[in-house]
């Protein structure tokens, strides 16, 4: 599956936080730089995961329709424009099984001790960053609950 990210930069500062979700918009993410990097303006990185429906959009298409959503959702981007804009596409970004492809696997397996984590397994995410995350913190539940006590 695609994922799509344009980045816009302003000449001045458009959001407090680091970053926000968007829900019911395209772009579902949306995180600012200035707060990692440092500095007054703000260079925003608009994320859109699953990104079949807008990857084949041109450059200037997709720079209108994440500008157009930033005004829309954070109240200190109205009435401001981009002064840059680029897009990365990532058109294999993620895998999507198809209808009736095996299940992607839950962390416990039948070896004792053995757990699984990553991106691919069952979260109930698309196997992004987000869904590596949730898995690598299953597992380790897991892990800790299922050990034996050190003796000392």
């Amino acid at each position: 599956m695609p994922i799509v990210t344009v980045n816009l930069w302003y000449d001045r500062q458009v959001m407090d936080e680091a970053f926000a979700g968007l829900p019911g918009r395209t772009m579902q993410w949306v995180f600012d730089k200035r707060v990692a990097f440092g500095g007054t303006a703000s260079h925003l990185s608009l994320v859109s995961s699953g990104a079949t429906a807008i990857v084949s959009q041109s450059n200037e298409e997709l720079s209108a329709l994440a500008a157009r959503e930033v005004e829309s959702s954070l109240p200190g981007a109205r009435g401001t424009r981009p002064v840059r804009a680029t897009v990365v596409r990532e058109k294999q970004a993620t895998f999507s099984l198809a209808p009736g492809q095996p299940p992607r696997p839950k962390p416990e397996t039948a070896v004792r001790g053995l757990v699984l984590a990553g991106d691919w397994t069952d979260t109930g995410l698309p196997a992004t960053i987000e869904g590596a995350v949730i898995s690598g913190y299953r597992a380790a539940e897991l892990i800790t609950a299922t050990r034996e006590p050190v003796n000392g």
